[in-house]
């Protein structure tokens, strides 16, 4: 198993997994035993999600097996359903529009389902979990393109332009223009996300709270529309073993 993070060492991401487990582990004990010493059930659900995409980008971090990431995030998808049924005033619901770190996970949770070719039906339930409806035309754009047969709300602007602009351009370029935007787009990636709740977390006590960083709407956007990734694909942040792994598995 070879490391895919550069930034951390195997220890640390054996050790992140190990945490991880442990407390996706104790709340779910917690809540099959005794769900009633919860006064918000939603939030130890919502706990739950969040640590289970956690613990799926440390997978792919560490260098596990793709079979092994596929069936993290369908326990993911799981997870998060019992939290949105347990939500019931919507208090976990989450705005695109006013949380930039809400529409990125959203864009890297569809771009995943894409790349590790998960059903189109757990796709459609992906899709009621983030939400969200018609509020971007890219994260629409990119729904569009792989799931068929489901009206949606249209979307009328680019919420984050600062940030999605190239790769938003990209979709409706020239052929010979698309990989030069996406690769404008992943060059600059990681400084356009520093508004985000998980930027430099690396940089934190022995690294705690990192879990890797990763383009996953690159990789997504490149293989939902086709375009050649072979100018940025050893770039940095780009997942190349995933996109790879999209280009040759077949859809189940």
């Amino acid at each position: 198993m070879t490391k895919r993070e550069p930034l951390m060492t195997e220890a640390y991401f054996d050790q992140r997994l190990a945490f991880v487990e442990q407390i996706i582990a104790e709340d779910e004990t917690d809540l099959r035993d005794d769900p009633t010493q919860f006064t918000d059930v939603a939030s130890v659900y919502f706990n739950i999600f969040q640590h289970r995409l956690f613990h799926l980008i440390s997978l792919y971090s560490r260098g596990y097996p793709l079979d092994s990431v596929q069936k993290s995030y369908l326990l993911l998808i799981d997870d998060w359903e019992q939290q949105r049924v347990a939500d019931e005033e919507n208090v976990y619901a989450g705005d695109f529009q006013r949380d930039m770190s809400t529409y990125v996970q959203a864009l890297w949770l569809l771009s995943l389902a894409y790349l590790l070719h998960i059903n189109q039906s757990d796709i459609v339930r992906l899709l009621a979990c983030v939400r969200n409806e018609g509020q971007d035309v890219l994260f629409e754009r990119l729904v569009a393109a792989r799931v068929s047969g489901t009206a949606r709300k249209p979307a009328e602007k680019l919420l984050y332009p600062k940030a999605y602009q190239p790769l938003y351009d990209a979709l409706d370029a020239p052929v010979e223009q698309q990989a030069a935007l996406v690769k404008q787009f992943l060059t600059s990636w990681y400084k356009r996300m520093s508004s985000t709740g998980w930027h430099n977390a690396h940089l934190g006590p022995d690294g705690g709270g990192f879990d890797g960083y990763w383009c996953w709407e690159t990789a997504g956007v490149a293989h939902a529309f086709g375009i050649d990734d072979s100018s940025f694909h050893d770039l940095p942040y780009y997942p190349k073993d995933l996109a790879d792994f999209a280009h040759a598995a077949k859809p189940t």
